[in-house]
């Protein structure tokens, strides 16, 4: 043999895995390709970590089969990135580099076509098979109905995703003669297909000049740092990216901006491509093909700039001296999945083992980044005023417990249509923001009072009145909404307002303006978000309401109006992060307006308006809030005072996800527990049931860095999955659900 090869497989294993290298394979091997592997009775594809000198003692190692690559797809930063990653989210390294890398570049060469589905006849005449379905075959129901709603082509994975089903039902509405599967050619990104036009630099203001002169001199150091920059909104972060990172090419280098939305995406290709020649997109409506093309792109050192979301934050620059975070305290940052990373501490991460620079902007910082900037781990820089003539917008409060009093209750309530009605008359443009989708949040029983609930989860339905069914925004199990109470038998009414419902009575009261929604119902299809952004920049829409996603880093000159439907909706959840949540949601929302000469106004409309999150987020005053808020964090012991460890076990059956939580929180105790650490839990999860699995919980709060540490050495071997129930590790959820 010619050697031994270290590799880490891409799955829940911990540690390495040697083989011997044999000698036809030698020169082949090195960190960075991936290896074809005997494991545990089948061959696998795993990542080469190192080139060890011996196997360890006592081992009999086995050869390796294969090598998948004649160039590594990984360079050394990567593969050291991954492995930190693994370290601190309590993965494994090859699970960890599994995520850095595009599915279609795990793959091999992509093809130039990709497959789509393509439903069989007029879109609108698909319903009676839906219904024909939706009896004993809801998968294949729901899948349809989405191709359907999506004008009846979509890529067959992009079909997969949106009704969360395998590709069996997919394959089975083939089967039945409804859709068919075809090859079609993979066009490019339309983001970067557009012509742009190139802008000049604007003139920078003091401030401006202040932090792009500070971040430069950093630059130039050649040393790691991270930023804070602080910046009210309107206040021209985005000039002050464009400008440093005009600097970092100049000198040879390259840049990462990361997003936290996909409506972002668009805005803000088209800003750096105004500035930047060579400029590539990572994000998630990319088809495998097409991120695959970018990816490879970068990794030839290709783009100057790359923008994309959190997974961006692995792009294969080969000269990296720039990181920008833009609305760092935004949770869509967090990975949801195994690896659960934070894309903000990759990027501090990242940019350390560069020597890069990262740059954090927000106008609403996270509190853990307020706080790391206080204690000096970070450098906070700051933009307190808004430029190109920007003014506060006026706040109008309307307390909804009042207008509940009053007979025709609406949730556009009459200043609030008074104040459109103004806006619309001076050719204003209007923004009204829901952080809930649908048409009503709840069927109730007027005779037993139980809500409509989810055979599958422990959570109320949400009736969607458009496509005629009530869904389940957890597992996405959707059915026709019952005539009657399936408990008792009697009346159900639908209670409480999404975007849909706001949408319908914003048609009914204003007969004349033109109206647009964004959300995930309305903006799942291709190019939904670029559309809808362009038609309401270009003044084609008056009207435009949403979710999360029209909230922040949006700007619109023209919009003088932003109407919050209901500020206390997520206040009282049971998290404890629900008041810094609302705060950053009012402030973003809030300075969506009054960034043009006509100035604007703020109608924000609560049950509690008198709460200080609600007062200080319409305010846009952060250090007032932090203030607040921070001793109430101390006292209860929760971040930016500790670090969590949420450890979540799920099982068909109730009795076996509370046994293995039970296990898990004893080991946790074992010894007189660990030092820094207190254990809470075993409980149930404040939803104890999702997609028919049961869910218990146990949270750690973990004194410093040390403790989180301590905590996953206890559970490595406590957590493989099993028969009867999955651990789930956590480390610094973003949720507590």
């Amino acid at each position: 043999m010619a050697g031994f090869a270290a590799v880490a497989p891409p799955l829940p294993v911990a540690g390495l895995f040697t083989y011997a290298v044999p000698p036809a394979l030698a020169g082949r091997v090195r960190p960075g390709v991936r290896v074809l592997v005997p494991f545990g009775g089948r061959t696998l594809r795993a990542m080469c970590v190192g080139l060890p000198d011996a196997a360890p003692d006592g081992v009999a190692v086995k050869p390796l089969i294969s090598v998948l690559e004649d160039e590594p797809l990984c360079g050394p930063d990567i593969l050291q990135l991954a492995g930190w990653v693994a370290t601190g989210t309590g993965c494994s390294w090859g699970e960890a580099l599994d995520a850095a890398l595009p599915p279609a570049v795990k793959r091999g060469r992509p093809a130039a076509t990709i497959e789509e589905a393509v439903l069989k006849g007029d879109p609108r005449a698909a319903k009676p098979a839906v219904d024909t379905l939706q009896e004993k075959r809801e998968k294949q129901a729901r899948t349809l109905r989405i191709l359907a709603d999506r004008g009846g082509v979509l890529p067959v994975r992009e079909l997969m995703n949106l009704a969360h089903v395998s590709r069996s039902p997919v394959e089975s509405l083939q089967a039945a003669g409804l859709i068919e599967l075809r090859r079609a050619r993979a066009v490019r990104d339309p983001l970067l297909a557009r012509t742009v036009t190139r802008r000049q630099p604007h003139l920078l203001n003091a401030g401006q000049r202040a932090v792009h002169d500070r971040i430069v001199a950093a630059l130039a150091a050649g040393a790691h740092k991270t930023f804070l920059l602080h910046g009210v909104t309107g206040s021209g972060k985005t000039e002050v990216y464009l400008q440093v990172l005009a600097r970092v090419v100049a000198g040879g280098r390259q840049g990462i901006v990361l997003v936290p939305e996909i409506a972002l995406t668009p805005q803000t290709v088209q800003r750096f491509r105004e500035r930047f020649e060579r400029v590539a997109v990572l994000h998630s409506h990319l088809t495998d093909a097409e991120r695959a093309e970018q990816w490879r792109a970068i990794r030839r050192g290709e783009a100057d700039v790359v923008v994309g979301a959190r997974s961006a934050v692995f792009a294969p620059v080969p000269r990296l001296g720039l990181i920008v975070l833009d609305e760092e305290h935004e949770t869509t940052f967090k990975q949801q999945n195994v690896p659960r990373y934070h894309a903000r501490d990759v990027a501090v991460e990242r940019a350390r083992i560069a020597g890069a620079v990262t740059l954090l902007g927000t106008a609403t910082p996270s509190l853990e980044t307020w706080f790391r900037a206080h204690e000096g781990e970070y450098e906070r820089l700051v933009l307190p005023e808004r430029v190109a003539g920007g003014r506060t917008p006026e706040v109008v409060m309307v307390d909804l417990t009042i207008e509940e009093r009053r007979g025709g209750f609406s949730f556009l309530s009459d200043p609030l249509r008074a104040h459109m009605e103004d806006a619309l008359a001076r050719k204003g443009q209007v923004l009204l923001f829901l952080n809930r989708r649908g048409w009503a949040s709840v069927l109730l029983c007027r005779t037993c009072r139980t809500a409509l609930r989810c055979p599958h989860c422990e959570v109320s339905m949400t009736l969607h009145r458009r496509i005629h069914r009530v869904l389940c925004h957890y597992c996405g199990h959707e059915q026709p909404p019952p005539s009657v109470c399936p408990t008792c038998g009697g009346p159900l009414a639908p209670l409480g307002y999404g975007t849909e419902k706001v949408e319908e009575e914003v048609r009914q009261k204003f007969l004349h303006a033109s109206v647009a929604r964004m959300d995930s119902d309305t903006m799942s299809g291709r190019g939904a978000h670029e559309s809808t952004l362009a038609g309401f920049a270009a003044g084609r829409t008056q009207v435009l309401i949403g979710t999360q996603m029209i909230a922040k880093g949006l700007d619109f000159p023209n919009v003088t109006l932003v109407g919050v439907i209901c500020a206390d909706s997520a206040l009282f959840l049971p998290d404890y992060r629900a008041a810094e949540r609302t705060f950053q949601l009012l402030a973003q929302v809030t300075g969506r307006t009054g960034r043009g000469p006509k100035g604007g106004r703020v109608v924000v409309q609560a049950f509690n308006p008198r709460h200080f999150s609600i007062t200080l987020g319409v305010a846009q005053d952060f250090e007032a809030f932090a203030r607040h808020e921070l001793p109430l964090r101390q006292e209860a012991g929760y971040p930016p005072f500790t670090r969590l460890v949420r450890i979540i076990t799920q099982a068909p059956g109730a009795a076996d996800a509370s046994a293995r939580c039970t296990e898990i929180a004893l080991e946790l105790r074992r010894d007189t527990g660990l030092p820094g650490v207190v254990v809470l839990g075993p409980a149930a999860a404040p939803i104890p049931r999702i997609n028919k699995q049961y869910r218990f919980h146990v949270v750690c709060k973990c004194a410093n860095d040390g403790a989180v540490s301590a905590v996953l050495g206890r559970l490595a071997g406590h957590t493989a999955p099993s028969k009867k129930a999955r651990v789930l590790i956590d480390v610094d959820p973003v949720g507590m659900l």
